[in-house]
């Protein structure tokens, strides 16, 4: 098995990995009272991970800017579950 080829399903594990923790933390924070730290933990991870991920894909010779692609992804999602956690309604 080549080396690219190594990475990209260990980088595939670490973001499924990351998913699931990411989707706990969003439970957990619709069942707080007052979610604010959560949403910044979203937003800064996101943040970092989407910053990883262009980086990536500009510095990136074939076949690892597919790495770049599925670290921005997993950015993305990071700042949707914030936006999500954000909009819960006030109780």
């Amino acid at each position: 098995m080549s080396q690219p080829t190594l990475m990209l399903i260990v980088l595939c594990i670490a973001l499924a990995v990351h998913y699931v923790a990411q989707k706990a933390l969003l439970k957990k924070g619709w069942e707080v009272a007052d979610p604010k730290p959560i949403i910044n933990r979203f937003m800064i991870n996101g943040a970092g991970l989407l910053v990883i991920g262009i980086a990536a894909l500009i510095a990136a010779k074939p076949p690892y800017g597919l790495f770049g692609i599925l670290i921005f992804i997993e950015g993305a999602v990071c700042v949707t579950f914030g936006r999500k956690l954000s909009k819960k309604p006030k109780t």
